[in-house]
């Protein structure tokens, strides 16, 4: 990972490498773009405490505050803060937070803090990534916050639309049964702390057949001897006489199972759950508001246009 960073930032500012000189310090440094500065062609072999670059820059170092309008790169270690309109790269982010428009790399230690527009690369992230599309990195302590997140191995928390975890990560696949569906499929992915459910599901039972398409979130809390619980959400939205409409027809879900490790991934699963249909939807044939597909209700409220109706139901199912 670190030749990859490292190969990266040659390519695209062409950075001289570090030969067996002996580095410097600067308490200042000001360039136009590298070696358009104040350290001309001894940036590579510069730390400096605080730099600004107009364009972008590169040093060995920096160590308390960092400005580039488009890029920094610094080659070892950063310290504090780095700022880029594009883009940072640093060696070692151990003690240092990066921001930047686009894109964040940190090749090497354990990295306090990123932000980024789109993406952040990180060996470790040690306190919080977080970026408007994609995080990676080897290995999560922290929090990564992002549409796609992906780690190595995680032993933090991955919150967003998407998150893998290669070693030690949830990837499980569910069927489960129950009175409001019927029958759901559902594929799980995140660590047992945090992890995002997909799902889809049929009630068979109806009269024309219902369909729904859910996204949620939940964690397991794991027992002794196979033993485990998991505390789930989820929310679908339901078709009405076997079509989805253009208003709001939902169920939403709020789990509570019990599961047990029969065999090396393969777990059974049961509990209740707390079901509430939201619907505008409005039969053409009897004019009542509402959906179809709760059994039972345990409490509702109609608003003239717009029905909630609440029940408790079960579930059941297997986990592989």
């Amino acid at each position: 990972m670190k030749k990859f960073f490292l190969s990266v930032a040659v390519i695209c500012i062409s950075v001289m490498s570090v030969s067996a000189q002996e580095t410097r310090e600067r308490d200042f440094q000001l360039s136009f773009i590298t070696p358009l500065g104040t350290n001309g062609a001894q940036s590579h072999l510069t730390i400096n405490k605080v730099s600004l670059n107009v364009l972008g820059g590169h040093s060995y170092g920096n160590t308390a505050f960092e400005f580039g309008g488009l890029y920094n790169v610094n080659l070892h270690l950063t310290k504090g803060f780095q700022f880029a309109g594009i883009a940072n790269y640093s060696g070692d982010t151990r003690n240092a937070a990066q921001f930047a428009g686009i894109t964040n790399m940190a090749a090497d230690g354990s990295t306090p803090f990123q932000f980024a527009g789109i993406a952040n690369v990180a060996e470790e992230v040690s306190g919080l990534q977080f970026a408007g599309i994609v995080n990676i990195a080897k290995k999560v302590k922290g929090v990564q916050f992002g549409l796609f997140n992906y780690a190595d191995e995680s032993e933090g928390v991955s919150v967003g639309l998407i998150n893998i975890v290669k070693h030690g990560g949830k990837h499980e696949f569910e069927v489960a049964f129950s009175e409001a569906l019927n029958t759901a499929v559902s594929f799980k992915l995140g660590t047992d702390k945090l992890y995002t459910i997909f799902s889809g599901g049929i009630n068979y039972l109806n009269s024309p057949v219902e369909y729904a398409v859910g996204l949620g979130f939940g964690t397991h809390i794991d027992w002794k001897k196979g033993w485990g619980n998991q505390i789930e959400a989820i929310g679908y939205a339901l078709t009405e006489q076997g079509e989805f409409h253009g208003g709001v027809n939902m169920l939403t879900q709020l789990k509570y199972s019990v599961s047990k490790e029969l065999a090396p991934h393969f777990k059974v699963f049961a509990g209740p759950v707390f079901n509430m249909t939201i619907s505008d939807y409005v039969n053409p044939e009897t004019g009542a508001i509402g959906s179809s597909l709760s059994p039972y209700s345990m409490c509702s409220n109609d608003n003239g246009s717009t029905r909630l109706n609440g029940w408790i139901g079960f579930s059941a199912g297997v986990r592989f």
